[in-house]
């Protein structure tokens, strides 16, 4: 057991003992295996005459600056001591002045509420005569190669001692502090570009340190991770880090996109600066007072990151990495792309001519729009049907423990339900409830969740230009669902049967999970493409064109040819 895990579990552990009079106290749970093993490392340490006992494992932690350190040693009280003391920082901005980058290459930034993806592409040109395509396996650098291998965490987390935590280290850390549920990490700060908040301060339950920092500067520490990770990829496969990159935006309404766009154009660039100038500690966490210092200092500079070009829109990404260019194809689809934080619609015409090497493929104009109902939305309707079969509201005496230390395992939960089919929760207060999928899904709000997609779909059709409804390939619509919600029972239905809009009758039909092309071409990227395909079609250097198109075009009448783009039955 490393000295953290010890310290952690103890101190929490003393949190859970309660006075019962003046010499009398209880400990009103049972001792778990970790917090007696943590009890016996922290005898065997105070008890130098063990002389068997090897030493105890360094706590891993960022490497800060002399004057730091020695702030440290001379201080017993972390956050004044952060706060006090000066903290030097060079940044290091040399990716501002490497050569250009090859143009017949990009990355694409897909910074997701629950988990991040990036992907590069090479261009098939004379000296490559293919498409070459690269999914980076963030998940190496992000030390959480058991959850995913090309996904990396979107957490943040400052821990006891001031130290900012990211991915999968910073479920990892707050599990432990946050057991008595009065400590949280940031899993959803993603949705700070798209509402107003950015500049406020970090509440306390999140940042235990005096030092202030605001929600935006949570995102761009995160970013700064998600940076390093790439770069840490492309390092190892010889790509030099100043790569052009695009990145991915949800559906918002034009004002919040465009603000939105901004904000995270000029956060992408500074992360970079970020990332070099922390290359060497970010794995195992930085000081929060070395971070603020950098940033700071950063927001001074009027840097030009010419690396980061334009914004895709998420649906739009799903459409890039649908169709392969190469194939025959003629079909109206409709992209739904079901996240953690938005569901996001959009449609488009494609059509593609092998033997004329002639392709069409455009998004139907006005026929984008997001709900902010999405798999967030369920952990929140899932906490509060665990909290309602358990019998607890706020007037419990440890309601904000419970329902804090539920909040920190609540994502899990809801994927073991969807795929068990049932959970077992044990709470702090060491109540257990059975919570089963069929109670889960016939909640009012789950039910009610499912209308707003298909009212979403409906409204798309209903209003886009009527040339496309009744000029539709098949008279149907095939509808492309993606995103970690897309095995979802509600999202599935969007799929099924018939929908009459604009005096047509289309047949509604899922798209195959996993466009022909790729099965043929990148079998391998098979499992993760759901949740993988925004940033593999935004990477790709041909874009669909946006927004350009609101009637119609080329042959509309010939036969529909369905080339494996819908799925069978």
């Amino acid at each position: 057991m490393e000295t953290f895990e010890a310290k952690i579990l103890v101190k929490n552990l003393l949190k859970r003992i309660r006075k019962v009079d003046n010499d009398t106290y209880e400990l009103n749970s049972t001792l778990t295996d970790d917090e007696v093993l943590a009890l016996e490392f922290a005898l065997a340490s105070l008890d130098k005459t063990i002389s068997n006992l090897s030493p105890p494992t360094q706590d891993f932690d960022t490497t800060n600056s002399i004057a730091e350190e020695k702030s440290k040693e001379a201080s017993s009280d972390p956050p004044l001591e952060l706060e006090a003391v000066h903290i030097e920082i060079n940044l290091v901005t040399n990716t501002l002045h490497l050569p250009p980058p090859p143009e017949d290459r990009r990355l694409c930034l897909d910074f997701g509420t629950a988990m991040s993806k990036v992907t590069l592409v090479r261009d098939n040109t004379k000296e490559r005569n293919y498409e070459d395509i690269e999914v980076l396996k963030l998940g190496i650098p992000g030390d959480q190669e058991e959850v995913s291998q090309t996904m990396l965490v979107s957490s943040v987390f400052i821990d006891s001692d001031g130290i900012l935590r990211f991915g999968h280290k910073a479920v990892q850390y707050s599990q432990l502090e946050g057991q008595n549920g009065d400590r949280q990490r940031l899993d959803n700060i993603k949705r700070y570009l798209s509402e107003e908040g950015l500049n406020s301060p970090v509440s306390k339950i999140f940042n235990p340190t005096d030092i202030e920092i605001t929600y935006g500067d949570m995102v761009l520490a995160y970013l700064m991770f998600l940076t390093w990770a790439v770069n840490y990829c492309l390092k190892d496969i010889n790509e030099p880090r100043n790569l052009n990159r695009r990145y991915a935006m949800p559906c918002l309404d034009e004002r919040k996109a465009r603000h939105a766009s901004h904000d995270l154009s000029r956060m992408l660039g500074e992360a970079q600066i970020l990332a070099d100038t922390f290359f060497t500690e970010l794995q195992n966490g930085i000081s929060l007072a070395s971070f603020i210092e950098a940033a700071s200092q950063l927001k001074t500079q009027k840097n030009k990151y010419i690396f980061v070009k334009e914004n895709v829109a998420e649906p739009l990404g799903v459409a890039g990495a649908i169709i392969s260019w190469k194939q025959q194809v003629n079909s109206l689809i409709m992209v739904v792309d079901v996240g953690a934080g938005t569901s996001d619609f959009s449609m488009y015409r494609m059509s593609y001519d092998t033997s004329k090497d002639k392709s069409m493929a455009f998004e139907v104009e006005n026929s984008s729009e997001g709900i902010t109902e999405a798999g967030n939305y369920l952990d929140k309707l899932l906490k509060g049907l665990i909290l309602r079969e358990a019998g607890i509201d706020s007037t419990h005496s440890h309601w904000i423990n419970i329902q804090g230390n539920l909040e920190l395992d609540l994502r899990d939960y809801k994927e073991r339900l969807f795929l068990d089919s049932e959970i077992v929760v044990r709470l702090f207060n060491e109540q257990i409830i059975s919570i089963t999928l069929d109670q889960f899904l016939s909640l009012d709000q789950v039910v009610q969740f499912g209308k707003s997609l298909k009212e979403c779909r409906d409204r798309i059709l209903s209003r886009v230009d009527r040339s496309f409804i009744h000029g539709a390939p098949h008279d149907a619509v095939a509808l492309a669902l993606t995103g970690g919600g897309a095995s979802l029972p509600m999202v599935k239905a969007l799929a099924e049967g018939t929908v009459t809009v604009q005096g047509k009758e289309l047949k509604l039909v899922q798209a195959t999970n996993f466009p022909q092309w790729l099965k043929e071409e990148y079998p391998e990227l098979e499992s993760d493409y759901p949740r993988i395909s925004v940033s593999l079609g935004g990477a790709r250097k041909k874009l669909i064109s946006r927004g350009t198109a609101s009637v119609t075009a080329g042959d509309i009448k010939s036969p529909p040819i369905l080339d494996g783009y819908y799925s069978k039955g």
